[in-house]
C-alpha cells in the first residue's frame, strides 16, 4: 500500500486528480448497483404489499355505501391497474367475481394450502348494501416481476460497469483538466517566486560579500601598518565610502523585500497623479540644474489613478533619478502623462492613464533591455555603484507595478530611452 501512495506522489497532479475522480466515480457506480440490486426487491415487494393494503382498507371502507355490482366494477379496475388475480365469494362459497382460469389457477395453491414465496395473498370480509351477510374477498398479488428485473440487472452489471467505467474517465479527464489548469499556474507561479527568491539571496550575498571583504582588507592593512594602508586618512576615508554603498545596499534590499511582502497588503486609494509628477521633478530640480537638462513636461491636469500612493511615488521616482542619471548633460527629459477613454465607453471618468518618461542622449543595447528588470543586473558592467547603481532600482519599479497589475515596458527610440506605464482604473 505504501508503494503505491509513493507512486501516486510522483505522479502529476492532473493524472493523479484523473485516477483518483475516476475511482470514486466507478465505486459511486458500483455501490449505486449494489444498493439497487440487494435493496430494489425488498423495497419495491414492501411498497407494492403497502400499496395493496391500502387499496384493501379504502375498499372495504367505500363498499357498504354500494351494492354488489359497484364493487364487482371496483374490483376489476383494480384488478387491471395492479396486476391482481381477485375472487369474491357469497357466505356459501359460491364466486361472484374472478371466474377465469388465470385467477383460478393462483387461488387453487392456496386451497390446497400451499404459499408461493413470489406471491402475496389477502383475504377479508367485505360489504355491499344489498346483502346482509359479508362477502370473503381474496386477493393475490405476484411479486415475481421485480425477481425477474432483479435477474436482468445481474445480467447487466458487466455493462454497466463498463459504461461507468468509460463515463467516469471521460468525466474525470474533463473534470481534471479544468480544476488542475488555475492550480498548475498557481503552483508555477509559486515555483518561480521561490526560485526567483533564491537566486536573490544568492546574489544578496554576493553583493554584500564584496564590499565587505573591501572594508576588512582596508581596515586590515590600516591595523598592521601593510604598505599603502600606512595612510590611514585616505583608507579611512575610502573605508568609509565603502560602508555607505554599503548601506544604501542594504535599505534598497529592505525595501524590496518589503515590497515583496507586503505585495498583497495594497493600500489603495484615488490618487492626483498629475500633482505627484509635477512634485518629484520639483524635488529632483537641483540633479537636473547640475547636468543642465531640459525638461518637457506635457501633463495633463488632474489625471487619477486608483494605487497605493507611496509605492507608486517611490516607483516613478526611481525612473525619473534613472532617467536624470544616465542621461548625458545638456540632453532633454519629456514626461508625458494623459489619458485615453474606453472604446464604447458612455461614463466621462472611465479612461486609462498613460505615462511616458523619456530621456534622450542615450540608448540601451537591445541585449539587454530583456534584462533590464532582473534584480543586481547593471549594463556598467565595472560592478562600480557609482556609475551602474546597485541594480535594484528598477527591478523594485518592476515589482511595484506588477503587484498593482499595471502593464510597463522600457523601450528605445531613435536616441532616447522610453519607461511606459498603463495605469488600468
Amino acid at each position: 500500500m505504501r508503494r503505491v501512495f509513493n507512486k501516486l506522489e510522483n505522479i502529476n497532479i492532473k493524472y493523479k486528480l484523473f485516477l483518483i475522480t475516476t475511482g470514486l466515480l466507478v465505486a459511486l457506480a458500483i455501490i449505486i448497483y449494489m444498493i439497487l440490486y440487494f435493496l430494489l426487491p425488498t423495497y419495491y415487494h414492501q411498497y407494492k404489499i403497502d400499496l395493496l393494503d391500502k387499496s384493501v382498507s379504502t375498499l372495504c371502507e367505500n363498499s357498504p355505501r354500494h351494492n354488489t355490482n359497484h364493487l364487482q366494477e371496483r374490483l376489476y379496475y383494480m384488478s387491471k391497474n395492479q396486476n391482481l388475480s381477485i375472487i369474491l365469494k357469497n357466505h356459501n362459497g359460491k364466486i361472484l367475481y374472478g371466474k377465469n382460469e388465470i385467477v383460478l389457477s393462483r387461488y387453487s395453491k392456496y386451497i390446497l394450502g400451499k404459499t408461493p414465496d413470489d406471491e402475496y395473498h389477502v383475504t377479508v370480509p367485505i360489504y355491499t348494501n344489498d346483502s346482509i351477510t359479508p362477502y370473503t374477498l381474496d386477493i393475490v398479488m405476484p411479486l415475481q416481476p421485480i425477481d425477474e428485473a432483479n435477474q436482468v440487472i445481474r445480467r447487466l452489471m458487466p455493462f454497466i460497469l463498463i459504461v461507468a467505467l468509460l463515463i467516469g474517465a471521460i468525466g474525470a479527464y474533463i473534470y481534471s483538466k479544468v480544476i488542475t489548469k488555475p492550480l498548475i499556474q498557481i503552483i508555477e507561479s509559486e515555483r518561480e517566486a521561490e526560485n526567483r527568491r533564491k537566486d536573490f539571496v544568492a546574489t544578496i550575498s554576493h553583493e554584500l560579500k564584496t564590499p565587505i571583504t573591501i572594508i576588512s582588507g582596508q581596515l586590515e592593512g590600516m591595523m598592521y601598518n601593510i604598505g599603502k594602508y600606512k595612510d590611514r586618512d585616505t583608507y579611512l576615508k575610502k573605508s568609509y565610502e565603502s560602508t555607505q554603498e554599503l548601506r544604501d545596499l542594504v535599505n534598497e534590499m529592505i525595501e524590496v523585500s518589503k515590497n515583496e511582502i507586503l505585495e498583497t497588503d495594497l493600500s489603495l486609494s484615488t490618487v492626483n497623479l498629475s500633482n505627484i509628477l509635477e512634485k518629484l521633478i520639483k524635488k529632483h530640480q537641483f540633479l537636473i540644474d547640475e547636468k543642465n537638462m531640459n525638461v518637457v513636461l506635457k501633463i495633463e491636469s488632474d489625471v487619477y489613478v486608483k494605487c497605493d500612493e507611496t509605492r507608486i511615488e517611490k516607483a516613478i521616482n526611481n525612473i525619473i533619478i534613472n532617467g536624470i542619471k544616465y542621461s548625458p548633460k545638456d540632453e532633454n527629459l519629456i514626461v508625458r502623462l494623459y489619458k485615453k477613454g474606453y472604446k464604447n465607453s458612455k461614463k466621462n471618468n472611465q479612461y486609462r492613464a498613460y505615462l511616458e518618461i523619456e530621456n534622450t542622449g542615450v540608448t540601451i543595447d537591445k541585449k539587454y533591455l530583456g534584462e533590464i528588470f532582473n534584480p543586481f543586473f547593471r549594463i556598467e558592467k565595472s560592478r562600480s555603484r557609482k556609475t551602474g547603481g546597485s541594480g535594484l532600482g528598477l527591478y523594485l519599479v518592476s515589482q511595484i507595478l506588477k503587484s498593482h497589475g499595471y502593464y510597463h515596458s522600457l523601450k528605445n527610440k531613435e536616441n532616447s530611452v522610453v519607461f511606459t506605464i498603463e495605469f488600468k482604473n
